[in-house]
C-alpha cells in the first residue's frame, strides 16, 4: 500500500494510520517530493542528459538524484 498526504501532514498520517492498523510493519517511511510539470528531453539531448546523470550518480556527495525530465520511448 502506498499512502500520499501533504508533507507537512506527514507524522500525523504516519500516526493514524499505525493507530487505525495495530502492529502494521512499515517498509519504507519516507518524504518525497514529486514535479508538478515535466520537461521532455529531444532525442538530440539524451546522449548529455545520460552522462549528466552519471556523473551525479559517481559524485559521492550526491545522494540521490529527482529530476521531472520525459526521455523519448
Amino acid at each position: 500500500v502506498t499512502l500520499f498526504a501533504p508533507a507537512s501532514e506527514f507524522f500525523k498520517a504516519k500516526t493514524a494510520l499505525l493507530e487505525a492498523f495495530p502492529g502494521i510493519e512499515l517498509q519504507v517511511q519516507e518524504i518525497t517530493f514529486h514535479p508538478q510539470a515535466s520537461k521532455e528531453i529531444s532525442p538530440d539531448d539524451v546522449p548529455m542528459f545520460e552522462k549528466f546523470m552519471q556523473l551525479l550518480h559517481d559524485c559521492d556527495d550526491v545522494q540521490d538524484i529527482f529530476h521531472n525530465a520525459v526521455l523519448p520511448a
